[in-house]
């Protein structure tokens, strides 16, 4: 069995500079390494992402196309949804889905960042009867 230790997604972009500013300004991470056409950022909580350019010469084919906006959601989870949505909304930052709760067990909200990156701003609440049993007891 492979058991891993750590995990970070790393999206295919068209614009590292948008990616750099977006998740600095509007997330609060910072750049653990960046060169040419690979950025990689964490947060203080140890949330990493990584973003590179297309076409790169180093890279194997399956890692040479852009992302397109779809099929990706990169959720990030937060103490306070209603905070975030009130900072999302201050800062102007692309909104793609309204605040609201779901059976399941989120209370959520959903941007749209610079690269076309869906992300899924996550504050977990007590799920309805219905989806309690779908949750394992730890």
């Amino acid at each position: 069995m492979i058991k891993p230790n750590s995990s970070f997604p790393v999206f295919i972009v068209e614009n590292l500079e948008e990616a750099k500013s977006f998740y600095l300004i509007s997330f609060g991470f910072s750049v653990a390494f960046e060169n040419e056409w690979y950025l990689h950022l964490v947060s203080e909580s140890g949330i990493q992402v990584g973003f590179m350019l297309p076409g790169q010469p180093t890279q194997p084919e399956i890692f040479q196309k852009a992302h397109d906006g779809n099929g990706i959601i990169f959720s990030l989870e937060v103490d306070d949804a209603d905070l975030a949505y009130a900072e999302a909304k201050k800062h102007s930052l692309n909104i793609v889905l309204e605040l609201r709760s779901e059976d399941w067990g989120q209370y959520h909200f959903c941007v749209k960042d610079p690269n076309g990156i869906y992300l899924d701003i996550v504050q977990a609440i007590e799920p309805t009867e219905e989806y309690q049993q779908g949750y394992e007891i730890k």
